[in-house]
């Protein structure tokens, strides 16, 4: 079948009559507000944006596999399209296996609204989420005049569309504009009309009455001069919107029309991988939510529930996918043709196990004091997620060997590269290969206790080790304040209760004190300077404070607020907090002060890590691939290939 076309207006319409729905192998829909704002400057200018296929399939057949909506009122907090419940109301329904973002993005556009937070404003604000629609500022259009007085585009102007919320839309009416050299100039006004309102016009629009009407709205003089003035483009922008929408097949489709959802699935991965590398967790997402009845819910509900914990985190489908391959003893890296009934099977019988397991093991990232912004490496969970999956208990020897390798893993950067060889080593670590009363290979687990002394002897790829040197620490306390430094000083301070409390990263002299103004007052020579600015965020001068104490210590100097203490007080914190003992703790020796710290602080990280000198680290190399599908396969990636099935 050829390539076929119709209207914006037509596929917006068939949508919201539930003609048109989302296969469950689609993902979510992932545009932001300015790709949308785009999308349609881009519809104005007659761009071409790309063509869709669809998949047309009688009802009966159709109520056989699982489909989504399309996301009407998208909202950041819950992107997530609503299952199609109970029968289909047609004859014959579409399914969209390519323009799902273009085509959720028009939809939201002309039809629904877009909720997200607002800059500056915090979560726990209930005015922090607003609900926006699509607004155009009709004077603002592109156009100008050209020498014969024909209206043309300027192409170094936008269509000025934007989302906004319906009161900042009639608000809005007037706003300075800014000359080129920097400075404000003259008012310039504004009238912002709802996109979909296009939707509903005619065939033949009076455009003249519209454009009254517009005038009849205006809460200002200046605007509705300005509509008078500008009212030969407000026309044509309208026209051409009109048409765009209305008249103007803009939408070139392909369609197929298969019962097999197996041939459907080639389709889509052949089609969504444009001749290019496509990830092997899309497909595998795919595979999994196309023949698995509410595969997409319970995968997207435990993402909602580990992204809720804590502090946040921002796990995402290729984290799943991956625990999903790696816990029921899958290929870590695979090709397409990897794909087989049996390891979809095993996963979606698997999954309350899985589930589980992933839920448990970021309670322990919580625990550890860890959250989205700190864990710099996903993939370096996952060998806890197997140890428990495999039935490894939770003691708490265990979780001290969790959290030293989870430390170890994140700052000596071993998940930078190759993290599908580090990932089989690991796995092949922790388990042991049975065989069945059946012949059948089974994987049972080695270890009960998650033993950190173990895991430092398996054989890591590429000269990757978890053990540290004396220059590993040495870098590590010249860390500044971030995710790595909050590693370092988790080392130093395992006896925080990082589940039940908030700690912040303080500087113990206050940052608000590294000053000019100060190290003039103390004279410090001005080729100093630096050095304090530099050091000041540095592990030395930091510690682990929880919130409320942090906030009560805030600016005040360090050794005012010491001294506010009383004598066991003073002898608690300086133990715990590793202060050297007799240094000064005025602001004005904060050097002598960094450098003693920073011997006490590399003291006790000899003790907590595993180190050795760095000529006694072995080399490891890459093991060969001995063709089985739980090693390390001979591509890097998923190719080109899947075009030749």
């Amino acid at each position: 079948m050829s390539y076929q076309k119709t209207t914006i207006k037509k596929v917006i319409q068939d949508i919201d009559q539930n003609k048109i729905y989302l296969p469950a192998l689609q993902r979510k829909f992932v545009w932001n507000k300015r790709q949308i704002e785009l999308l349609f400057d881009s519809l104005m200018r007659n761009y071409p944006f790309g063509t869709f296929l669809f998949w047309r399939l009688h009802r009966e057949r159709a109520e056989s596999y699982v489909f989504y909506e399309f996301l009407k009122e998208y909202d950041e907090r819950r992107p997530y399209n609503r299952r199609k419940t109970g029968a289909f109301l047609h004859e014959e329904i579409v399914g969209v296996l390519d323009g799902q973002q273009r085509l959720s993005s028009m939809y939201i556009g002309l039809m629904g609204t877009h909720t997200e937070k607002a800059p500056y404003k915090r979560v726990s604000n209930p005015n922090a989420y607003e609900k926006m629609c699509l607004y155009l500022n009709l004077l603002s259009l592109p156009y100008e005049l050209d020498e014969e007085d024909n209206i043309k585009i300027n192409e170094e102007k936008n269509f000025e569309f934007r989302f906004l919320t319906e009161e900042t839309s009639k608000s809005s009416a007037v706003r300075k504009l800014t000359k080129e050299d920097g400075t404000l100039g003259e008012d310039e006004p504004m009238f912002w009309m709802k996109v979909g309102q296009v939707l509903s016009w005619k065939d033949e629009p009076e455009f003249d009455r519209i454009i009254e009407d517009f005038q009849s709205q205006c809460r200002t003089d200046a605007q509705r001069d300005a509509i008078s003035k500008n009212k030969r483009f407000i026309k044509k922008g309208l026209n051409t919107l009109h048409l765009r929408m209305h008249r103007d097949e803009l939408i070139n489709y392909f369609e197929v029309a298969k019962d097999d959802l197996e041939d459907i699935l080639k389709i889509f991965v052949r089609v969504n991988s444009g001749g290019t590398v496509l990830s092997k967790t899309d497909l595998l997402f795919s595979t999994i939510v196309a023949t698995w009845d509410d595969g997409r819910d319970q995968i997207e509900n435990l993402l909602k529930r580990i992204n809720e914990k804590g502090d946040g985190f921002n796990f995402g489908n290729e984290y799943i996918m991956r625990c999903c391959l790696v816990l029921t003893d899958g290929p870590v890296l695979y090709k397409v043709n990897s794909f087989k009934y049996e390891n979809v099977e095993k996963i979606r019988t698997e999954w309350p196990n899985i589930a589980s397991a992933i839920e448990k093991t970021v309670d322990l990232l919580v625990e550890f004091g860890f959250n989205g912004s700190i864990l710099s490496s996903q993939n370096a969970t996952i060998i806890l997620a197997y140890f428990i999956y495999k039935g490894g208990n939770l003691s708490k020897e265990s979780k001290e060997g969790m959290r030293m390798y989870l430390i170890h893993a994140l700052l000596n950067g071993i998940y930078g590269g190759s993290q599908d060889q580090l990932i089989t080593e690991l796995r092949k670590a922790f388990r042991e290969e049975i065989k069945s009363d059946t012949g059948r290979t089974v994987y049972q687990r080695r270890y009960t206790i998650f033993s950190f002394e173990e895991v430092l002897k398996i054989k890591l790829p590429q000269q990757m080790s978890l053990t540290v040197t004396e220059e590993d620490i040495e870098r590590f306390l010249q860390y500044r304040k971030g995710a790595a430094s909050f590693w370092v000083l988790s080392l130093l301070y395992p006896q925080l209760r990082y589940n039940e409390v908030v700690f912040h990263q303080d500087h113990i002299h206050p940052a608000a004190k590294f000053t000019e103004q100060n190290y003039i007052a103390m004279e410090i020579p001005p080729d100093q300077w630096q050095e304090w600015s530099n050091l000041r965020d540095c592990v030395p001068n930091l510690q682990l404070m929880n919130g409320r104490q942090n906030s009560s210590k805030n600016a005040t100097p360090f050794k005012e607020w010491f001294l506010e203490m009383n004598g066991l007080e003073q002898k608690a914190f300086a133990k715990s907090n590793y202060l050297p003992e007799g240094a000064s703790l005025d602001f004005k020796d904060f050097i002598d002060f960094f450098r003693q710290r920073k011997e006490k602080v590399r003291e006790e990280l000899r003790k907590i890590l595993t180190v050795q000198a760095a000529t006694d680290i072995s080399i490891a190399f890459l093991p060969e691939w001995d063709g089985h599908d739980e090693e390390i396969d001979e591509q890097e990636h998923l190719n080109v290939e899947v075009f030749s099935s």
